[in-house]
């Protein structure tokens, strides 16, 4: 009985190390980013206001500072595929509002085809990025100052740590695709993101922008304005995502130095335990040679 209990004591503590490791391979399973995948969006479906809504760049006003600037109407949390088409005209902008959540992953495909009611002399092409909402004001900002405001090339005198307070920053610093006519890109959310409470809203959900670009801003790679209309094509496809609890990573980081000082005490108590056992098997006695 006593062996069995150090065997199921030695069992739980290797399963309970290993456990949060295999875990974290099964969620990485899924992919954060993947420039490849298509989106399964079920044809004819379109948007619902009550999950997305189209704006322009130039629709509220930046220097709200994030009350409420881009709209009024509060979305849903987007749980379910959307699709919409968004017409682009010449030197503007238009943006796919929504709220993204943890739990799901969200794949985005965006193509750019021209308007037959004004096309464009060259293939058309533009850029993607998605935002977040603080990111949003910023691209206006850029936007109602383009002409007199900075250009690309002074934003490389700015230290690249000093420019996000400049120009507006793609989320994560990655999502953003320019000079494309088509692209396809995955994101998902770990926590809601929120850097700060506000005072002054419901603390819903974060919102972020699907941002689709026909002019030339202040990044350096940015494609130029084509001369004329496109309409752009948008699917949004949205799976479920295995999410890890957050005291995985507490148990993760714990379990190192937890394990330097479980091991020796256990390696100690039998060390010293299996002196003190009790053996039931008698001695031999060595039988005395005769001389």
């Amino acid at each position: 009985m006593h062996h069995t209990a150090k065997r199921l004591a030695a069992g739980a503590f290797s399963i309970g190390l290993l456990a949060p490791m295999l875990a974290i391979l099964l969620a990485t399973a899924t992919p954060v980013m993947a420039a490849s995948n298509d989106c399964t969006v079920a044809p004819g479906l379109g948007l619902n206001s009550n999950y997305g809504e189209v704006i322009g760049v130039d629709e509220g006003n930046w220097w709200d500072f994030g009350w409420g600037s881009s709209s009024d109407d509060d979305l849903l949390s987007l749980r379910s595929d959307l699709y919409v088409e968004v017409e682009l005209r010449e030197n503007h902008a238009q943006a796919l509002r929504m709220e993204l959540v943890p739990g799901y992953s969200y794949t985005f495909c965006i193509e750019f085809h021209t308007d037959p009611n004004n096309p464009p002399t060259d293939e058309p092409s533009g850029d993607v990025y998605l935002l977040s909402g603080s990111n949003w004001d910023a691209y206006q900002r850029n936007y109602e100052e383009q002409g007199w405001g900075m250009t690309a090339e002074d934003i490389e005198w700015i230290p690249v740590e000093w420019r996000d307070m400049a120009i507006f920053i793609p989320f994560r610093d990655s999502h953003a695709y320019e000079g494309k006519r088509s692209t396809t890109f995955s994101t998902a959310l770990d926590s809601d993101n929120r850097g700060f409470v506000s005072w002054f809203d419901d603390g819903g959900d974060a919102e972020y922008f699907l941002v689709v670009d026909n002019w030339n801003n202040t990044r350096q790679n940015d494609a130029l304005s084509v001369d004329g209309d496109m309409i752009v094509q948008i699917w949004v496809d949205v799976e479920d995502r295995l999410t890890l609890p957050k005291f995985t990573a507490y148990l993760i980081v714990g379990l190192l130095p937890m394990s330097c000082v479980i091991v020796p005490i256990i390696l100690h108590s039998r060390y010293h335990a299996a002196g003190l056992e009790e053996s039931s098997e008698q001695p031999e006695m060595v039988p005395l040679l005769e001389q």
